[in-house]
């Protein structure tokens, strides 16, 4: 049974997935497995890869029979691993040559559930360079996360209501790669990345914060990670996009609120729900929703009939008023989430609407 299962998704990465491959099958520690999850790519990427690695076994393809993203690639991955920890990289990223050796020596060293490491480096953008790793250590940019890290492997402290406060401020990134989490601990409290659009590594982090008795802060950037192509969060700006960032705001409220119905800490202090959520709400609100919304603009948005029908799908009777809201703000704020209207009837919204519309004048 291998120490470390390296989980890897890949679609269409043919170009950087072996050089990905190859960093990990370079690291010092070397009792690992590396589990590539095929996410069903509609080009060769599984086959160059299968034939590239035939004779190394500690490369372990896996293929799905349907494209169903990275998360349920990496749930895939949890039921194939045999590591006693498991740990994540992305197909185009690298790895710092002692990065799992330095994980895995914390993780023995406190019997760790979960071992955190303090960010990442971003190379400067070279999107024609394919090998992440041969990029020069002088170009690599520290990431701007992790505040207040002690000099040494620490172990975090149990009182949840600390580490939710910390987690607040923006103390703990929220990726998964750069974790090392044992798999006991992932299967024995059924935890799983959500099949939703964006933040998918966040919540997942999230619960593993709020959950583990032992979680390690190791303050040391292992992860080199690369910042290119498209995605749902540096994608184009237009109708489509706006409503995929609003579908995927209402899902991962969604998907934060039934997590947090499941773990103890939020059974016994269930006013911090709504902490939880305004904050996630308020990163969407920053870093997605308002820029987009401001390039796409108000009457495209109402043009299209799917944005009425997204309102209706997730606030029911209440959708007329959250649109309007969201339209009368000007995106400075999103939509107000479901739970925190649920309770309010619909008069009761319009009435309140009219108040805010007084206010304005």
């Amino acid at each position: 049974m291998p120490a470390i299962s390296v989980i890897m998704p890949m679609y269409k990465a043919k170009k950087t997935a072996m050089y990905s491959i190859d960093a990990l099958l370079n690291q010092t520690f070397k009792d690992i497995e590396v589990l590539v999850v095929d996410d069903c790519s509609p080009d060769d990427s599984y086959v160059v890869v299968k034939e590239h690695y035939k004779d190394e076994p500690r490369v372990v393809l896996i293929r799905q029979d349907i494209n169903q993203g990275p998360a349920e690639a990496r749930n895939r991955a949890f039921e194939e691993a045999k590591g006693e920890y498991v740990t994540f990289l992305d197909s185009d990223d690298g790895i710092i040559k002692e990065g799992l050796e330095k994980m895995y020596e914390a993780a023995k060293k406190f019997d760790a559930d979960v071992v955190h490491t303090t960010g990442c480096f971003f190379p400067v953008h070279k999107p024609d360079v394919m090998d992440i790793m041969s990029v020069p250590k002088e170009n690599y940019l520290p990431q701007d996360k992790d505040k207040d890290i002690p000099g040494e492997a620490t172990l975090l402290t149990q009182d949840f209501g600390v580490r939710l406060s910390n987690w607040l401020n923006g103390t703990y990134n929220g990726n998964v790669w750069g974790k090392m989490i044992k798999k006991s601990f992932i299967m024995d409290n059924n935890i799983r990345f959500a099949s939703i659009k964006m933040s998918e590594d966040v919540l997942f982090s999230f619960e593993c914060l709020m959950r583990a008795g032992k979680y390690v802060i190791l303050p040391y950037k292992c992860i080199i990670y690369r910042m290119i192509g498209e995605s749902l969060s540096r994608g184009r700006k237009d109708v489509s996009y706006m409503l995929k960032l609003l579908e995927a705001t209402f899902s991962g409220n969604d998907k934060f609120t039934e997590k947090m119905n499941e773990i103890p800490y939020f059974k016994d202090n269930p006013e911090d729900k709504e902490k939880v959520l305004k904050y996630v709400n308020d990163v969407m609100d920053m870093i997605y929703l308002v820029p987009a919304f401001q390039s796409v603009g108000e009457d495209k948005l109402l043009c299209d009939d799917r944005t009425s029908e997204l309102f209706i799908e997730h606030f029911g009777n209440q959708a007329q008023f959250a649109l309007r809201c969201f339209f009368m703000k000007n995106a400075k704020e999103p939509p107000a989430p479901s739970y925190l209207i649920d309770d309010i009837t619909y008069e009761g919204l319009n009435a309140q609407l009219e108040m805010y519309k007084q206010s304005l004048k």
